[in-house]
Order: C-alpha cells, then sequence, then structure tokens
C-alpha cells in the first residue's frame, strides 16, 4: 500500500472513531437537563378565592370573589444536580389585576435528568418524596400513558395520552391528568382553617347542609385537578398546558365553599418562546445524534472507497510499466543512442571506427 493510501486509510479510522464517541457517547452525555435548567411558562385566566380581608371583618356575604382576572408565572429551575439525579424547584405564583400575588405554590422534586421520573433524594438537599412525572415530561416523549404525581392529594395518577396535534408549529403530543381527593399537601392544608362558626358557613354558603353541626364546624378540604399538557414529540418541552384546579371547603363530604378555583391557560407569546427552545433544542439534539456522526462516517466511506480506487490502479499500471521494459531490445536502456558518441560524430560512424587496441591486435 503506498504511503497516500495509508495516510486515507488511518484518517477514515479516525472519522469512523469520532462519529461513534459523537453518537454513543457526546450525545447521550448531552441528552439531558443541563446543571443550570430554567424553564419558564405565563398563564392567564381567572381565580375564585375567599377574600382574607372580608374574611378578617367577617363579611361572610362577601367573602368569595368569584372570577377574578389573573395572571401566572410558572418557574422551574435546577437547583443540584448528582450525576444523573437532578432537583427541579417548581414555583408558581398567581398575580391579581394590578400584579398582587394572590397565591403562590412551590415544590421541589429530585428526578432523573433524561426521564424526568422519581430519583432517591441526594443527601442534605430538600425534596420531596412522589411517585411519577411531577415538573415535566421525558426528553424523548412516548405516544403512552405515564404516571404523575399530584401534589395536592399526593397521589401517582395516570397522564394519559390523548393523541397529537400542532401547536406554534410544532408536532407535540397530548397528555391529560384528572386528580380528585382529599388535600394533603401540607403547606396548602395548614394554611386553612381546620374549623369555623356554623354562623359562618351559613353565610358564605346559605344552603350549606350544616343541620346536627356543633356551632364551631369542623371542616375538610377536597382538591381537584384538570390538565391538559401539550408536549414537544421532539425534546419533551411542555408547549402549552390548559389546567382547572380547586380546593372545596366540606362537611361530612358536602361542599361549602370553595377555597380557591383557578382556570389557567398558557400565554400565545409563552408558547411561541417555548417553540423557540424546543425547535433549538431539537436542531442541537438532531445535530448530535444523527448529522455529524452519520456525516462523519459517509465521510469516511468515501476516503475508504477512494483508498480501494487508488490501489487498484496503482496494481493496473505496474503490470503495463513491466511489460513495456520487456518488449525494449537488447542492450537497450531506454537511453538516447546519441548519448556517448563524440561532438560532431554520428553514432555509424563510431561504431564504424572500432575499437583501437582491437585494431593493434589484428
Amino acid at each position: 500500500m503506498r504511503r497516500a493510501s495509508w495516510i486515507l486509510s488511518s484518517v477514515s479510522i479516525l472519522l469512523v472513531a469520532a462519529g461513534a464517541v459523537g453518537k454513543f457517547a457526546v450525545y447521550p452525555a448531552l441528552h439531558q437537563m443541563p446543571d443550570d435548567a430554567e424553564g419558564k411558562m405565563q398563564f392567564q385566566g381567572t381565580l375564585t378565592a375567599l377574600d382574607p380581608q372580608a374574611m378578617g371583618k367577617g363579611d361572610f356575604a362577601n367573602a368569595v370573589i368569584r372570577d377574578l382576572p389573573v395572571t401566572a408565572d410558572r418557574k422551574v429551575k435546577a437547583v443540584h444536580t448528582s450525576g444523573s439525579t437532578i432537583v427541579l424547584n417548581d414555583r408558581t405564583e398567581v398575580f391579581g389585576p394590578t400584579r398582587q400575588i394572590v397565591s403562590v405554590s412551590e415544590h421541589q422534586y429530585a428526578v432523573h435528568r433524561e426521564t424526568l421520573m422519581e430519583r432517591p433524594v441526594p443527601r442534605d438537599v430538600p425534596a420531596e418524596p412522589h411517585v411519577g412525572l411531577s415538573a415535566g415530561f421525558p426528553l424523548t416523549p412516548e405516544k403512552r400513558d405515564y404516571t404523575f404525581w399530584d401534589s395536592e392529594t399526593r397521589t401517582t395518577v395516570p397522564a394519559v395520552y390523548a393523541g397529537s396535534g400542532k401547536r406554534q408549529g410544532r408536532t407535540v403530543y397530548v397528555y391529560r391528568i384528572i386528580a380528585a381527593g382529599p388535600l394533603a399537601d401540607p403547606a396548602v392544608k395548614g394554611a386553612l382553617p381546620p374549623a369555623l362558626p356554623k354562623a359562618a358557613l351559613q353565610a358564605l354558603n346559605p344552603a350549606a347542609p350544616l343541620a346536627g353541626q356543633p356551632d364551631t364546624v369542623p371542616l375538610e378540604y377536597r382538591s381537584t385537578t384538570d390538565m391538559t399538557g401539550y408536549v414537544d414529540a421532539e425534546t419533551g418541552v411542555t408547549i402549552a398546558l390548559e389546567s382547572a384546579k380547586g380546593i372545596t371547603a366540606t362537611v361530612q363530604g358536602a361542599e361549602v365553599f370553595p377555597v380557591a378555583q383557578a382556570k389557567l391557560s398558557s400565554t400565545k407569546a409563552s408558547e411561541a418562546d417555548l417553540a423557540d427552545t424546543a425547535a433549538t433544542a431539537a436542531l442541537v439534539f438532531w445535530i448530535l445524534s444523527d448529522a455529524a456522526p452519520y456525516g462523519l462516517w459517509a465521510l469516511a466511506l468515501a476516503l475508504a472507497l477512494l483508498v480501494v480506487w487508488l490501489e487498484r490502479r496503482a496494481r493496473r499500471t505496474a503490470p503495463a510499466a513491466v511489460g513495456d521494459a520487456a518488449a525494449a531490445p537488447p542492450g537497450t536502456s531506454g537511453e538516447d543512442p546519441a548519448a556517448d558518441t563524440e561532438p560532431g560524430q554520428l553514432p555509424q560512424q563510431r561504431e564504424e571506427s572500432g575499437d583501437p587496441d582491437r585494431e593493434r591486435s589484428g
């Protein structure tokens, strides 16, 4: 093999190795939530809730504010990473018409950096135990049902795959999440009164079934959740979200008054930003997983074919050179016959002049 073929063969092998490293080492290492992961989503909608000021004044008849226009900001941010585990802080703030904070919901979960399923909580890091998805969907979502953690009831419910569609030009998978049960979130439950005077409950809801109840009526709380998520099919980014969440006070299973009922939908501007984020991530993932490795392998194949062609060409030209040398007359070396002649002497004259020593011996 000639030197050029050796060089081309070596480069081809290096390209194959580089493509393999990129696809099977670099891509898996980067196809996960980064240490500084942060996602934001904005919502708008309405809120029905108790008015703390009216409750404090004893104005129970006007203590429920209904259909208040609100906006909300949700931020999911990485606060700790350990190997394949990442701890995410999921915080949602709801604002009233003048941007006053109406309510805050905050949770922290340890999840797998690619599948976003639950993981053991790292040592000395605060996070809530849970089972199922919590703060998002896998980076490579599938057309199937998942398990989902409902933080209000602290139960696992199905996230049902409901088909595919389009949002902001991106293909999305649609998942429906429905949960209902006794309120179990300690932070929320601890902020609600365990009991209220019977007169206050009658003022809040004149039709409340309070017959036979004591003057101070013990309360229980029920939570309901109905969410639909539109998840980017390539990256797992939740581009759009529609949710209806509520907490209701009950007496012996009967609803008495709404504590909070929020209906929120992601804004179009937020959806556009998240779609751009998904498109950028999809492009990067495609380059790392397909374009770069297969491009390197295609170039390596082209170089290997060039080496084969060069070697075959060299083998074809070598026999032709040997044949030309064998066909030359005896005593000829392919040099110019006039090379050994004296200046001004023709070749045939030199031959006729002969060797002077030979003439003397004759």
